[in-house]
């Protein structure tokens, strides 16, 4: 996708506004408009938690469709019910629900029947330079894009270390047989690692890779997701080789470690 000048505008913009609310106020909500389903509500924005919350709110439009609008809105209106749910609007449009949430990032994904429009649907976060609109960053905080990979593949993260530049953090999707090799033989260096092997020196290679299947798995430091995934396969068996999903009780990092 080609940036417009007015585009990269907007997008500075919004990362200047993004820079000036302090980190513990950060809160991560879906944003989208007029969207069927969770599968394309695939964008995260960044609301302020002092002044806002997450919402969502369903709407039938005069065609009798039903859409839905997810973003920030101001902690004042979601606690003053300003929106007339129920009321037809001028435009002749029925908003059937609305809620608003701020527990926690993300909180937005499941309200007034905001879901998956297929069976076992797994979003990942999306941030790469040669395939999304949202380039590699330098702070996992600064990925809000998320995506859903096709069946054969799996959630992908991976840090880049260039000499005298930041690490940059790139996210997506990545064919899921190549990540099972990959994430086995990762496990298998941290056993070989952990008992004491002669081959361990510092990793040169300037990469770290990591896959996992689970909603926004891939979210975060590689060497901290692979470490923790690593634990849970080796401690509890929480984590499967074979699917590259943790089940129930197993997290990794979670946005904004809330």
């Amino acid at each position: 996708m080609k940036w417009t000048s007015i585009g990269i505008t907007l997008g500075l913009c919004a990362l200047s506004v993004f820079a000036q609310i302090p980190d513990a106020d950060k809160l991560k909500c879906r944003l989208c408009n007029n969207a069927n389903g969770l599968v394309d509500c695939s964008t995260l924005t960044i609301c302020d938690n002092r002044t806002e919350e997450c919402y969502t709110d369903q709407v039938i439009t005069p065609t009798f469709e039903i859409v839905y609008r997810s973003g920030c809105r101001a902690r004042q209106q979601c606690e003053g019910s300003s929106v007339q749910v129920g009321k037809r609007q001028a435009d002749g449009e029925l908003i059937a629900c609305s809620r608003c949430c701020a527990k926690d990032d993300d909180c937005n994904e499941r309200l007034c029947g905001l879901q998956a429009t297929l069976v076992n649907i797994s979003q990942c976060y999306f941030c790469d330079s040669a395939h999304s609109d949202q380039g590699d960053v330098t702070d996992p905080e600064d990925c809000i894009t998320m995506t859903t990979c096709d069946v054969d593949q799996a959630c992908f993260g991976q840090n880049k270390y260039h000499p005298g530049q930041p690490t940059s953090f790139r996210y997506g999707c990545f064919n899921f047989e190549m990540c099972r090799v990959l994430m086995k033989t990762a496990f298998d260096d941290l056993a070989r690692c952990e008992n004491g092997g002669d081959s361990c020196g510092t990793d040169n290679s300037g990469v770290c890779n990591v896959c996992c299947r689970g909603g926004g798995c891939n979210y975060g430091d590689c060497h901290v997701i692979r470490n923790q995934l690593y634990d849970q396969y080796k401690n509890n068996g929480v984590f499967d080789l074979d699917t590259l999903e943790s089940k129930s009780g197993g997290t990794t990092q979670s946005p904004g470690g809330k």
